[in-house]
């Protein structure tokens, strides 16, 4: 059945590959291995209101997997269902305290939902339990600090922020989007533009919202015919 699925997944049969990992799983309801393949099929096909359902019964099956939970709440974030989202970060924060991976990705993905939310104080503080747990956490100190930038607050802490993620990875265009934008808002178009061109190598050219920022950064330094392409 697995091998079957795999094969149909990755010729493109999505329904078979589905059929296949479903019939795995009902035939073999005591293994979490079969669980486990549906499910992540799920995730991987996008099919996220079947990933949110199913992943909670494929917990109930097996409550000591809270990775089945987090997953769940994949397809929970993509439905834009924010706060059952929420509630299965809670849950893991309560039940699994000394699994610092987890705990991790719970304030880290709580951080990323309360800005969504508008929620920004809440947002900040989640970013900040999840810097307690690992202080180097690229993705949450590039997030912490685009979030600084959109509010305009403490800018030097988020170019602080912000050059730690461009220091380890330099050809990063989502994190060079940031560290330009953070330079544009403390007025500094000239260093702002380098870092935009070398996102701009990188994948920038693929992503509105780098070229955006970095219009708006030509059109700061008068380059208006360049900005406005």
């Amino acid at each position: 059945y697995n091998l079957r699925g795999l094969y149909y997944y990755y010729t493109g049969r999505l329904e078979e590959s589905h059929d296949q990992f479903r019939a795995n799983m009902l035939k073999y309801p005591e293994s979490i291995t079969s669980a486990a393949s549906y499910v992540e099929f799920l995730m991987y096909a996008g099919m996220w209101k079947e990933l949110s359902s199913e992943g909670r019964k494929a917990y109930k099956a097996f409550p000591q997997e809270l990775t089945f939970l987090e997953i769940a709440s994949i397809g929970d974030y993509n439905l834009g269902d924010y706060h059952k989202t929420l509630e299965v970060c809670d849950l893991i924060l309560a039940k699994a305290p000394a699994d610092s991976a987890k705990i991790l990705r719970s304030w880290s993905t709580k951080g990323d939902i309360y800005f969504i939310l508008g929620d920004s104080k809440r947002g900040f503080k989640a970013y900040d339990n999840a810097l307690k747990i690992s202080p180097d956490n690229l993705y949450v100190l590039n997030n912490y600090a685009y979030f600084l930038s959109e509010e305009g607050r403490d800018l030097k802490k988020a170019y602080q922020m912000s050059k730690k993620t461009i220091e380890a990875e330099p050809d990063n265009p989502t994190y060079l989007d940031t560290f330009g934008w953070i330079l544009f808002l403390m007025d500094k178009p000239v260093e702002a533009k380098a870092q935009f061109k070398h996102a701009m190598l990188y994948g920038g050219t693929e992503d509105a919202n780098i070229l955006d920022h970095y219009a708006e950064v030509l059109f700061k330094l008068g380059e208006h015919d360049l900005a406005f392409i």
